[in-house]
């Protein structure tokens, strides 16, 4: 029987273009947080081998240890939980292609069989969320002051996080937005309430 887990019911209401784009926008994130060199990206490529062509949602690479690494990314807008031939079909790729990587994105969670494939196939599993989704189950009881307010208001509407299949099976390392967006957006948020106190301190005067 298998266990449950909360975010395998969580479905990300988002379209298929702004899924496309959002991939994109997670993988560079992900890039980020792992200070990857050189890193390129390329959506919606098809790839030919001796076994024969395939289309790959996305196709990156980096540079590491001098040497380029090839990523292959499969993109599920499910309203279910990824099962495990998922996993497979996609493990089975990165072996064809002779990849170093594959990541899969979903906005729905993902079967525990599909993640113990994945934890010994090495493919990453990340999952999108509504940022409402997300806040709220991180903390049940959040402090919403005006500028924890003014934080999600601006955020992006959906967060990437990847799955912990080593320990926890469940996703706890959000990958985007980025620690840098999430730098730039407090400042931007923290300028903007200061110059709002200035204002009412002047008029108050």
């Amino acid at each position: 029987m298998e266990t449950i887990n909360p975010y395998r019911e969580f479905v990300s209401s988002i379209s298929a273009t702004e899924f496309e784009e959002y991939c994109l926008e997670v993988l560079k994130a992900y890039a980020e947080s792992e200070s990857l060199k050189d890193f390129s990206i390329i959506h919606n490529q098809k790839i030919q081998t001796d076994d024969g062509d395939y289309q790959i949602d996305i196709y990156a690479d980096f540079i590491a240890l001098s040497v380029r690494f090839k990523v292959i990314v499969e993109c599920k807008r499910y309203t279910r939980p990824v099962e495990r031939e998922k996993i497979v079909v996609l493990a089975d790729k990165v072996r064809s292609l002779g990849g170093h990587k594959g990541i899969l994105i979903s906005t729905s969670g993902f079967q525990s069989g599909a993640s113990e494939y994945a934890k010994k196939h090495g493919i990453a599993l990340l999952q999108i969320f509504d940022k409402h989704v997300m806040h709220i189950q991180n903390s049940l009881h959040p402090e919403m002051n005006r500028l924890y307010i003014e934080l999600v208001r601006q955020s992006p509407k959906y967060y990437a996080y990847q799955w912990n299949y080593s320990l926890y099976d469940f996703p706890d390392k959000r990958i985007y937005p980025s620690e840098s967006m999430n730098l730039d957006l407090r400042k931007k948020v923290l300028e903007h309430f200061n110059m709002n106190d200035y204002v009412k301190q002047n008029r108050n005067n």
